[in-house]
């Protein structure tokens, strides 16, 4: 029974039937009706999509909320008005000291020595973070701001030392 269809449909042994005259505009109506349906998928679907964001981003916003860093205690910010205090008199005499100075290979000495306690610095501060309330982190801290500052005391008193050598040479010689 192996026939082709196309041979099929060549004999008139099928009689040809005659569409009624509103077929056409019943196929038409249908397949709107198809095409709306799925547009209507489509809606809900994306619905759908956008209730479920706006429900993980409310999620997000109340735990983030919950969650927020807590107030700061009276020792943290007392702390920080200390450090605060160091790091401008660390500044300050710095630049006092680079104005007073014309000994290049003085400031690049200090400065190296600088960074060194600049990097446990950062050190320290990172253990803080991770340690806010550790008294042993604390001390360590202010003892590392305290020996910069330290330091650059002694840079100005050495250079003063310095300069009181040049001027009595100086009025010496004269």
């Amino acid at each position: 029974m192996e026939h082709d269809i196309r041979g099929l449909f060549k004999n008139k042994e099928y009689p040809i039937k005659k569409l009624p005259k509103e077929h056409r505009k019943d196929f038409i109506t249908k397949l709107d009706g198809v095409k709306n349906s799925k547009n209507k998928k489509r809606f809900y679907y994306f619905l759908k999509i956008t209730a479920s964001i706006l429900v993980l981003l409310f999620c997000g916003y109340f735990y983030q909320s919950t969650n927020s860093k807590p107030e700061k205690t009276a020792l943290e910010i007392q702390f920080e008005g200390i450090e605060n205090e160091y790091l401008v008199n660390i500044n300050k005499e710095w630049s006092a000291f680079v104005e007073v100075t014309n000994d290049t290979l003085l400031i690049r000495k200090y400065k190296e020595k600088l960074k060194e306690s600049d990097t446990d610095y950062k050190k320290i501060t990172t253990q803080l973070k991770e340690l806010p309330n550790n008294i042993n982190v604390l001390e360590s801290l202010i003892d590392n701001l305290q020996r910069r500052l330290q330091l650059i005391k002694d840079i100005k008193e050495h250079i003063n030392e310095l300069n009181q050598k040049k001027t009595s040479n100086e009025t010496i010689y004269i």
